[in-house]
């Protein structure tokens, strides 16, 4: 491929089964932030191929595409380097998950980090007990035991399957259900931060969900969820 070519070029070169391809993975990247090559390998070949002319389509909107062939992944990333203006900085593609999703999110990554082994762009298939048992070394095991809150880890699990991290085979509490964790898990968020907000917000957390009354309304939950991360974001301008 001739690297002097302008995108449109470039582009125009393309047979319309490629230029069918790149907006279908331009969309999901867009929509879910990865592509991910044991599910999409040929949508994966053709950006891998393309990176270059990738990134060039993708910098004016304020994304930058990183290409991870060792875990067989596309993904996207704002560019937080740069300034939207003087007080703020950008926050293109950025999802802020509950507690509870950041918590199942780090359960699973640690599964996936534990489990890892031989080629890195795997995905691991586990029983969701595998979740339950991690969850419990955290400490927090009780508080997923009701039919409740079985609810409100589905919900969670379905919030990260929205964006390529995991995902599910069948309905949880199902005897064949299964998790297919990916090496996504390892991009998706910043695993050394969420540890030490974790340890800082552990105990608030265990006190509400290892407590809370099996049939009480999601709304409280919620709402408590709401508290939770408005009290993070206070903790974060004090500390600046």
């Amino acid at each position: 491929m001739n690297d002097n070519l302008t995108f449109e070029q470039w582009y125009a070169d393309l047979s319309a089964k490629e230029q069918e391809m790149m907006r279908r993975g331009i969309r999901l990247l867009l929509s879910r932030t990865f592509l991910i090559k044991s599910r999409e390998r040929e949508l994966f070949g053709f950006f891998a191929r393309n990176a270059t002319q990738m990134e060039t389509y993708f910098a004016p909107m304020g994304y930058t595409m990183f290409l991870e062939r060792d875990y067989g992944i596309v993904m996207l990333r704002d560019r937080q380097e740069e300034k939207v203006d003087a007080q703020e900085s950008a926050a293109i593609n950025k999802k802020i998950f509950t507690i509870r999703e950041s918590v199942i999110y780090s359960a699973l990554a640690w599964i996936f980090m534990e489990r890892m082994s031989g080629s890195l762009d795997r995905s691991i298939r586990i029983r969701p007990e595998e979740l339950t048992k991690t969850l419990e070394q955290f400490g927090i095991g009780a508080g997923f035991r009701t039919e409740f809150n079985k609810t409100q880890i589905e919900d969670a699990l379905k919030t990260l399957q929205r964006f390529s991290l995991v995902e599910m085979k069948g309905e949880l509490g199902d005897e064949d259900c299964a998790l297919v964790l990916y090496p996504t898990l390892l991009f998706g968020m910043d695993l050394k931060a969420m540890e030490e907000y974790l340890q800082r917000k552990k105990d608030s957390y265990i006190n509400y969900y290892a407590k809370a009354p099996a049939d009480a309304a999601l709304e409280d939950a919620r709402e408590t969820e709401s508290e939770q991360e408005a009290e993070a974001m206070n903790d974060t301008e004090d500390e600046e």
